[in-house]
């Protein structure tokens, strides 16, 4: 009998035993309070529109020559600086040359013609004084005359044309600025109206980029635009100068000019993103330093009346760096912890440190 009272009671200090631990996870998890900052969240995401382009100058000059002939030099490539009014290229002057020469010699010969006719004028109109010839053959001889005068005019047209083709096969830049592309290489035959070389100036710069047709009406003069170039850290900051209103009727889209208020470290070529504000959505904003990661989704803490923080899954929309768009899972004006700790809990009762509201992208 003292046997099974000793069993029994060995039982009993095994069983309480086991069971003493439990007392402590209910006290672990008791709701505690803690003061933390609060974010009311904003509504009305900016929508918006990136669209690519580049660095472009207002002042683009295609240079081409006047004249036909073979290229003899080009000593300039592409990103190179010239100066107004610099040599850009030179032609092979052979033809014009010869050209020159012919026309002299016949200046030379309707020079004397003339003056053959001059002096038989002079004679006819003497002996016609005298009586010893008809009027007739005056008119004749004047005729001749005129006609001498007429060649010799021409010839020293063409003289004069042939010179100036000769100041022709130098080409010379009208502008200064950067060479931005070389279409011809020494030795290729150039033709009147073919281009050579594409000079742009560095003074005046745009970017420019192109808006589909379904953005249009959201684009005004002034508007101002964020630029992101390849090149540069930091955006820029511009505003539309001028919508071009003939648009491509294949891509449907539209040329937009946008003029930059720092050009600095700029140069005609450098790509990058045009951004533009096309309208507002209806998506609640929140900072992404309220979020919680659990599982691969993502969450925050949200507190209802009675001030006490629950745990709530989101689905998250358009992202920027500091905020997101949540399109399911929360309302505008709802009360979110910020910087939640690790050791906030559902349940937990959260006093504010300070309320703040979120800041638009």
């Amino acid at each position: 009998m003292s046997f099974r009272l000793l069993l029994c009671a060995i039982c009993f200090f095994v069983l309480s035993a086991c069971r003493e631990p439990d007392k402590n996870p209910v006290s672990l998890s008791a709701p505690q309070e803690l003061r933390l900052p609060i974010i009311t969240v904003n509504q009305g995401s900016p929508l918006e529109y990136t669209s690519v382009g580049s660095i472009v100058s207002e002042q683009r000059v295609t240079i081409a020559s006047r004249l036909s002939g073979y290229l003899l030099d080009i000593p300039l490539q592409e990103g190179d600086t010239v100066k107004v009014g610099q040599l850009l290229a030179r032609l092979d002057s052979a033809e014009v040359d010869g050209a020159i020469r012919q026309s002299t010699a016949a200046v030379s010969a309707a020079k004397s013609a003339l003056h053959d006719a001059n002096i038989d004028a002079a004679r006819f109109n003497m002996l016609f004084a005298q009586g010893h010839i008809a009027e007739n053959d005056v008119r004749k001889i004047k005729l001749h005359q005129s006609a001498a005068t007429e060649q010799l005019n021409q010839a020293q047209a063409v003289l004069s044309t042939a010179k100036s083709q000769l100041q022709y096969t130098e080409i010379h830049s009208p502008i200064s600025g950067i060479v931005v592309e070389k279409h011809l290489r020494a030795g290729d035959l150039a033709v009147p109206g073919m281009p050579i070389l594409t000079v742009e100036s560095g003074r005046i710069l745009r970017f420019e980029t192109e808006i589909p047709e379904r953005h249009l009406s959201a684009i005004a003069v002034g508007q101002s635009v964020r630029i992101q170039l390849d090149g540069l850290s930091k955006p820029l900051l511009g505003t539309v100068e001028r919508i071009v209103r003939s648009g491509d009727s294949v891509t449907r889209s539209y040329p937009v000019k946008i003029a930059l208020a720092d050009t600095t470290n700029l140069r005609p070529g450098m790509f990058g993103r045009a951004v533009f504000e096309v309208g507002t959505s209806d998506d609640p904003l929140l900072p992404v330093s309220a979020l919680i990661e659990r599982g691969g989704l993502r969450g925050v803490f949200v507190l209802g009346t009675d001030n006490v923080a629950r745990f709530r899954w989101l689905r998250i929309g358009r992202e920027w760096p500091t905020q997101v768009a949540v399109t399911v899972g929360l309302s505008a004006h709802e009360r979110v912890v910020d910087h939640p700790p690790a050791n906030l809990h559902e349940n937990d009762r959260v006093i504010a440190l300070a309320v703040t509201r979120g800041v638009t992208p």
